[in-house]
């Protein structure tokens, strides 16, 4: 009788436990290849019936994003908003130069709040917090869905320093270059995709 009750508290316990397990997938992208990562990732014609829960962890590395970033950042948010439902939900996170939470779960179609974050992204953030990246992970538990697809999206801002560094003009204009030449690239390679988003 007392190894009965033994393993049947074992199974209550063990069942409790993989009910409490949550299951959030985890992926990381840098800033040149987020358009990319969306129309890969995020596909208008889907067979899951699969809600998202989608929690965007942005690196920070100054009160502001630089032009360049915004417009990345703007460009990938719309595209992202055309390939999602009413249903899904999207939140951001930011980590490094300041943590913390700038927008908590809004419809990922609500593509005014989202670029709104983008544009001020250290106003958007009510509190601070030490870890943002452990704070994106709390708050994706702590906002975890049943039965839909849980993610938090790492976005990776590398190379950004917040204080200016004076260079000469000749080395300044090949970086531009450099960089201008993998965002023409990329817009190419998504032009219809980017015509319809900028259209809207």
């Amino acid at each position: 009788m007392k190894r009965l009750f033994t393993l049947l508290l074992a199974l209550m316990m063990t069942s409790a436990s993989f009910a409490q397990e949550k299951n959030i997938e985890t992926e990381s992208v840098t800033l040149d290849n987020l358009i990319t990562f969306i129309v890969e990732h995020y596909s208008v014609q889907t067979d899951s019936t699969e809600t998202k829960n989608i929690t965007f962890l942005i690196e920070t590395y100054a009160d502001d994003f630089n032009t360049e970033d915004k417009v990345i950042l703007k460009q990938a948010f719309k595209l992202l908003t055309k390939r999602v439902t009413e249903d899904d939900l999207i939140s951001i996170v930011t980590y490094s130069s300041f943590s913390g939470i700038a927008l908590t779960q809004v419809e990922a179609t609500d593509i005014k709040k989202l670029l709104y974050v983008i544009e001020h992204p250290k106003s958007s953030v009510k509190t601070f917090e030490e870890d943002g990246i452990e704070l994106a992970y709390e708050f994706a538990k702590e906002n975890f869905i049943e039965d839909s697809e849980n993610s938090v999206v790492m976005i990776r801002i590398p190379n950004r320093k917040d204080e200016v560094v004076k260079t000469d003009s000749k080395d300044s204009n090949k970086t531009t270059k450099k960089k201008s030449n993998a965002v023409v690239l990329t817009a190419i390679a998504l032009l219809p995709e980017l015509i319809a988003v900028i259209k809207d």
